[in-house]
């Protein structure tokens, strides 16, 4: 069993492609321990292979985000194995295909509920006292501009989005006195395949590459006074757009 590193220990959820993938790169290096997960477990072994090339010590887990003992099972044999979470980013994501409220079927609401809200609050729950014993801690969760203004064709996803806003506002202000921070991303369309996904190849490649979100998002995890505890970020075009504090 693993003990004690002092290394900062990074758990991303949704590691296996996009914004997730993108994340594990930018914060690869000696320094940081990176523990991912995903459904698709081939393709996320191959993205912890490649950094484990590069001299990253990394470890890949099979975990389906939208089932409550799948993330509770990740978040807490991560601790088992390093004693800590330094940084925790909930990335994994769900969206349904643009379609009129009425037609969206109970199968996508859950699954955007289940994926983008569900996973958040329960690994919150298990990442949160250890992270109050040791003193410090970071928590970073992508939301999505769709989770500050209503998209008319994806009401299911702008609900999920809206209400992890809400969850991460009210952890923040709960958790700023025990010297962790709670980050809130909000990025714009991104050229990933969950994008070509739901609107084709076409819009996607018109869309803000994620390797320019998740240096962002790098420099807000390494950078506590320019992104203190509260902050959200609006991210567009590889860009911030606007930054607030709760």
């Amino acid at each position: 069993m693993r003990k004690f590193t002092d290394k900062k220990v990074v758990a991303i959820t949704g590691a296996s492609r996009g914004l997730g993938k993108a994340l594990a790169r930018k914060l690869a290096g000696s320094d940081n321990v990176l523990v991912l997960c995903s459904k698709n477990f081939k393709e996320l072994n191959s993205v912890c292979s490649d950094l484990k090339k590069r001299g990253t010590e990394c470890y890949a887990s099979k975990i389906d985000v939208s089932k409550k003992a799948d993330i509770v099972k990740f978040i807490r044999q991560t601790l088992k194995r390093f004693l800590k979470i330094d940084v925790l980013i909930n990335n994994a994501g769900a969206i349904h295909k643009a379609k009129p409220l009425e037609k969206i079927t109970d199968e996508e609401y859950h699954r955007c509920l289940k994926t983008n809200l569900d996973s958040v609050f329960y690994a919150l729950k298990e990442v949160i006292p250890p992270m109050i014993k040791k003193g410090s801690g970071t928590i970073v969760t992508i939301s999505s501009t769709a989770g500050k203004r209503g998209n008319p064709d994806f009401a299911a996803y702008s609900a999920s989005k809206f209400a992890v806003t809400g969850l991460m506002q009210s952890a923040a202000r709960y958790l700023g006195n025990y010297g962790i921070r709670c980050i809130t991303v909000f990025p714009s369309g991104m050229n990933t395949a969950m994008r070509r996904y739901i609107l084709g190849t076409q819009d996607a490649n018109k869309q803000q590459a994620p390797e320019s979100v998740a240096k962002i998002i790098r420099n807000a995890v390494e950078d506590p006074n320019k992104f203190p505890n509260g902050s959200e970020i609006e991210i567009r075009d590889g860009k911030i757009t606007s930054t607030s504090v709760i």
